[in-house]
């Protein structure tokens, strides 16, 4: 019997990691961010995908390779929580030198907060759309 995360058929996971260049390219570009704490995740709404893309950034400030392993296993467990949720599409998460510092529930709770976020403000009209003239003719 197989325990733990491979476990899982391949057809459930709702989250897998980003492959394309282009995705990684249009990431770096888009105006939706959030932040929380040390956390930052930027998202790419891809509705035509049938799961979440995930990478997380990183930086070697952060600590040594166990202290990043160890935040990026955390993070991973998240998102993996958190997927079913979550709008399909493309994020990236990033953390500052702080992330180990959190524990389990405090990065939850950044996490959590970050994606919110990130991904609410795609569902905001456009400043042009309500101008003030909703077309009837007097």
């Amino acid at each position: 019997m197989i325990v733990g995360p491979r476990a899982i058929p391949s057809s459930v996971v709702a989250v897998g990691p980003i492959r394309s260049r282009r995705t990684f390219e249009a990431l770096r570009h888009t105006p939706l961010r959030g932040r929380s704490g040390p956390l930052t995740v930027s998202f790419l709404e891809q509705k035509t995908w049938s799961k979440a893309e995930v990478a997380y950034a990183i930086n070697r400030r952060t600590g040594n390779a166990v202290a990043r392993n160890r935040l990026r296993r955390r993070m991973r467990a998240i998102m993996a929580e958190e997927a079913p949720a979550l709008p399909v599409g493309a994020y990236v998460v990033s953390t500052g030198p702080t992330g180990p510092m959190l524990d389990f529930d405090e990065l939850k709770v950044a996490m959590s907060q970050a994606l919110e976020r990130a991904t609410r403000r795609r569902a905001r009209p456009s400043p042009t759309a309500h101008c003030g003239d909703d077309g009837a003719s007097t």
